[in-house]
Formats: structure tokens, sequence, C-alpha cells
């Protein structure tokens, strides 16, 4: 059996003041692995953002993914909150059982980050 990349896909949260959730992104369901990226580019003063990535797998019913970092194996559906300029690669767990077909990402207190 080959490696199949079917991307990447895009779902871009408008990310300005407030709370935001980015449109959902369709993929094909022959994926094995997703790594989702958040990337923060530029920051004001006191800048915070609390954001996660979510699941569905008909695009109405949304999950909170569990992920693992590219820094730690430890397994959390946690919101994350940067604070910095930072790009933060996740890993959606267990994909083969979580066969979602739409993704899209939610960010909440949102203060001076783009």
């Amino acid at each position: 059996m080959g490696f199949v990349f079917d991307g990447p896909h895009y779902c871009h949260a408008p990310l300005s003041t407030g709370n935001s959730t980015s449109g959902s992104v369709a993929i094909g369901a022959n994926y094995q692995t997703i790594a989702m990226v958040f990337n923060v580019t530029a920051i004001g003063a006191t800048p915070t953002v609390t954001w996660k990535f979510q699941g569905s797998i008909d695009g109405t019913n949304w999950c909170d993914c569990a992920y693992i970092t590219d820094a730690s194996d430890t397994l959390s559906a946690a919101t994350e909150v940067d604070t910095t300029v930072s790009q933060s690669v996740h890993f959606l767990a267990n994909p083969g059982t979580r066969k979602y077909k739409f993704f899209r990402c939610v960010t909440s207190a949102n203060t001076n980050v783009t």
C-alpha cells in the first residue's frame, strides 16, 4: 500500500479580535494521518488567542479533535493558548477510528493576534 497525499487543505480563521470560527474544509476519506498547523504571524500589545481544531462527519455536528503535538506524545483535546508569534503542529490522534470528513478551527479570547 502506498502513501496518498490529499492536501494540503486550508481553513483560515479570520483573526482580528474576539471569537471566530473558520469555514469548514472537506477532505477525502482515505487518510491515515492528519496534521493541523496553527500559525500566529503578527501580534500587537498584550496579545493572546485561545484556539482548537474540530472535526465533523456531517459538517453540522462538531467534536474537539484529540491530538498530540510535535513536541509531546501526550494525548490532549484541550484548547491551546498563544501569546507570541508561533507555529504549532498538531497530529490528530487515532485518525483511523475518527474518520472526520470536515475540519475547522475555532478561536476565542483573541486580542491583538493575526
